[in-house]
């Protein structure tokens, strides 16, 4: 019976000896991943162009608002101001459009190029 016994246990001990090393290097991998520096600077780099073209987009919004307010508030016998402003309206909402088209590529450049942990 002792016999039966030991091997069985010795069995069962060689495998789960075999299965520990497994364990142990899936942690050290974990441990031991490194991040390309260049990487993250890239990564860096093309988020700030993101966040600038998004606080330009920003500010395009509010000259947007403040036109149609002058709109407005502007005299009916003013034409000359009142044709400034429909023009200057309009080359706002052309940038307004550029700057969401350039933002849009910046996201998908910065999906592209495979930041890490980029939340958009």
């Amino acid at each position: 019976m002792a016999q039966r016994i030991c091997p069985y246990f010795l069995s069962v001990f060689i495998n789960l000896s075999a299965l520990v090393p497994n364990f142990c290097h899936a942690e050290d991998y974990r441990r031991t991943v490194i991040t390309d520096p260049s990487i993250s600077r890239r990564c860096e780099l093309l988020t700030e162009k993101r966040q600038e073209k998004i606080s330009n987009k920003q500010r395009i919004l509010g000259m947007i608002e403040r036109n149609k307010h002058l709109q407005k508030i502007t005299p009916e016998n003013k034409m000359t101001v009142k044709r400034k402003l429909e023009e200057n309206l309009g080359h706002l909402e052309h940038e307004l459009l550029l700057t969401t088209t350039q933002i849009q590529y910046q996201e998908e450049n910065i999906v592209r190029k495979g930041c890490p942990g980029i939340s958009l």
